[in-house]
């Protein structure tokens, strides 16, 4: 099989495509979670509310693909915006983990639900197989591009 794209397939633009509309809805909906949350502090706050049982900051920098410094004033404005708490880990005594606040985890929920549904009235035309194929395809496109540096 060819690695060649169509000539008529541009997909690297289609997904840009896609993505600019889905982060310009966001930047629309962020401000439900708090007013003064940024796009860049919001993609800090999904990561650790993804882990509930917290996760170092240094975890995070690398999970993200950002420097140390970076993540620490990503998580420092969150703490100060009262999304997010340090809690002592429980494996070692001197290091801390990030959690999110009870009522950033219920925005959070409640912003990826309204995420959800209108996703769902995207593909609502869609048969289970073109999901169930789109799904897999997606699935296997982010594998293969996190295992190209």
């Amino acid at each position: 099989m060819s690695n060649d794209l169509p000539n008529d397939l541009d997909v690297e633009y289609e997904l840009t495509r896609f993505v600019r509309r889905v982060r310009a809805r966001s930047l629309r909906q962020i401000p439900e979670i708090h007013p003064s949350l940024d796009y860049g502090q919001f993609l800090f706050l999904i990561a650790i509310c993804d882990a509930p049982e917290g996760i170092r900051g240094s975890e995070l920098a690398e999970g993200l693909g950002v420097h140390k410094s970076t993540a620490s004033r990503a998580i420092a404005a969150l703490e100060k915006l009262g999304l997010v708490a340090r809690v002592p880990d429980p494996d070692d005594g001197r290091a801390q983990l990030l959690v999110a606040e009870p009522e950033a985890r219920a925005k959070l929920e409640a912003y990826r639900k309204r995420s959800h549904q209108r996703f769902s009235a995207i593909i609502s035309g869609w048969t289970d197989e073109d999901i169930t194929t789109f799904a897999r395809s997606l699935a296997r496109l982010n594998d293969a591009a996190e295992q190209i540096p």
